[in-house]
């Protein structure tokens, strides 16, 4: 497990494993073989986002799925509320069954699929892991990033990555490509910003 975690937050994240994938076998919400490779490709590809969080965030989550990196920071960042949207019934369910098996009272389920004219609130941090393209994250939520907040995407590869940032108009926003120390997968997180 990872260095840095505490009993409590490893315990949380084994059962949230395990129920995942549990409910895996029969509602095939990922691809996963086992257990470690749910903690290699998943946990630890969420943990690093942590860092850039700050005390008392309200997050939005774009398509949970399964809750990554939704439920995970729901467990290490407990002072933060968490709100995660999904549109398929069978993972909105997954996700408040996990909530209520690990006691998290910070999480909100919402079951909507976004449209730039959704009437959800503003969030000081949006995230999304393997959700849309970056432009699309930006177009669908512009009106719910409030002022001074911050989008922390989780990605894949450098290039495709800097293919999708030619699209986004660098006169409203200003962004970092962070690279994770992941020795076995290529994983960034792209941290985007409102220009003044």
């Amino acid at each position: 497990m990872h260095k840095n975690l505490s009993i409590t937050e490893k315990e949380k994240i084994k059962i949230y494993i395990n129920e995942a994938l549990v409910f895996n076998k029969k509602h095939n919400i990922f691809t996963r073989a086992n257990k470690d490779e749910v903690f290699e490709k998943d946990i630890l590809d969420c943990i690093p986002l942590i860092e850039k969080i700050n005390p008392k965030s309200k997050i939005l989550d774009l398509g949970s799925g399964g809750g990554f990196p939704g439920i995970v920071l729901a467990i290490l960042r407990p002072d933060c509320e968490i709100h995660l949207l999904e549109k398929s019934q069978k993972k909105c369910y997954f996700l408040n069954k996990t909530k209520d098996v690990l006691g998290l009272p910070n999480i909100k389920v919402l079951k909507h699929t976004i449209t730039k004219s959704n009437k959800l609130e503003s969030y000081s941090i949006i995230t999304a892991r393997a959700f849309s393209s970056t432009e699309k994250i930006l177009s669908l939520t512009e009106k719910n990033l409030k002022k001074d907040g911050k989008y922390l995407l989780l990605k894949g590869r450098i290039e495709k990555i800097e293919e999708e940032m030619t699209a986004i108009n660098t006169n409203n926003y200003k962004y970092e490509i962070i690279e994770l120390d992941n020795k076995k997968y290529e994983r960034h997180i792209v941290m985007i910003k409102k220009n003044e």
